[in-house]
């Protein structure tokens, strides 16, 4: 993958002289809002009980909201003491188109140890890579959504 550019700008994103202003290509340009991160992430699921069982055994995360529909739960909030905050809503058409993509990125200060946890749980996943974005291990969910457990270090300039 080349560089990225921005739209309207011709030169690459990180390229810019430090203090400049956005670029304004004919129309007014404003600064974002401030964002303080990620409010929570929503993954569709076929069977939201079994996901909330495989969320919670397999990364630590503990239900904090039950969504309910007349007589049947469509949906879970489930949260970790790290701050990530993942919703399994069902939708099983939707958890099958998103079959064998990575929804989900989690960050990992020791991922040898998230493998040995996967090993010791029976929990079949990928091998320990180098990718764009560090170390990467990823993990199926029950719908076959991939979970990537990354590492915290950033890739080598050889492999970025």
């Amino acid at each position: 993958m080349g560089p990225v550019i921005r739209l309207g700008s011709s030169r690459p994103v990180g390229t810019e002289p430090k203090g400049a202003p956005p670029e304004v290509t004919g129309r007014e340009v404003t600064r974002p809002a401030e964002l303080a991160g990620f409010h929570h992430v929503r993954v569709p699921v076929s069977d939201v009980l079994v996901s909330r069982d495989f969320y919670a055994e397999v990364f630590g995360l503990e239900p904090v909201m039950v969504v309910e529909e007349e007589d049947r739960i469509i949906g879970v909030v489930l949260g970790h003491g790290s701050g990530v905050v993942v919703g399994l809503h069902e939708a099983p058409e939707r958890a099958r188109a998103l079959r064998g993509f990575a929804v989900l990125g989690l960050s990992c200060p020791d991922l040898a140890a998230w493998v040995d946890r996967l090993d010791r749980l029976g929990i079949r996943h990928g091998p320990m890579e180098d990718r764009h974005l560090g170390r990467c291990v990823l993990v199926a969910d029950p719908d076959g959504i991939l979970v990537a457990l990354h590492s915290l270090e950033l890739p080598s300039v050889d492999i970025a």
